[in-house]
């Protein structure tokens, strides 16, 4: 692959929404002759296609929240069932260990996912064990220094 194409593909892969012309621009070349070369990508594999990612927290539904539960080994399947039908939680992952569950969830605020963590832990059949903590920031997402994990720093979100 030549280094056009290369720089057409980072560029793409960082927006690909970006216009043929605007790619043309950056790569010294025209409109007509990215859209071959990207219609030639398409064609050979190279591009197998373009999607949207959406960052679930910019959407501003809420707090994010983590369940860490460990299940009564009789008790699982049940409460993976139960977990899965909650709507509440966006994400729900076996880990490892003996009957443990991760879980992603969102609330409208600290009050309602307490309540909701609290009724899942006396309601729910089958919990043997269940922590649970609030999504500060995104470390990876972060564009100041990162702290040294003390409460200060998550208060001011480092």
């Amino acid at each position: 692959m030549d280094p056009v194409n290369q720089k057409i593909l980072e560029l793409i892969r960082n927006n690909a929404r970006m216009s043929y012309s605007d790619i043309g621009k950056s790569v010294g070349i025209s409109r007509v002759s990215v859209k071959n070369r990207i219609d030639m990508m398409e064609k050979s594999g190279t591009i197998r296609g373009y999607r949207t990612v959406i960052d679930d927290d910019s959407r501003k539904e809420g707090i994010l929240y983590t369940l860490d539960i460990e299940a009564v080994p009789e008790e699982y399947a049940e409460v993976v069932r139960t977990l899965r039908a909650d709507k509440e939680l966006k994400r729900i992952y076996s880990t490892t260990g003996e009957c443990r569950i991760h879980c992603v969830g969102v609330s409208l605020n600290q009050e309602t996912s307490k309540a909701h963590v609290k009724y899942l832990f006396n309601h729910l059949k089958g919990i043997r064990r269940m922590s649970w903590n609030y999504l500060i920031s995104d470390l990876r997402q972060a564009e100041e220094g990162v702290g040294d994990g003390t409460e200060d720093d998550q208060l001011y979100g480092i």
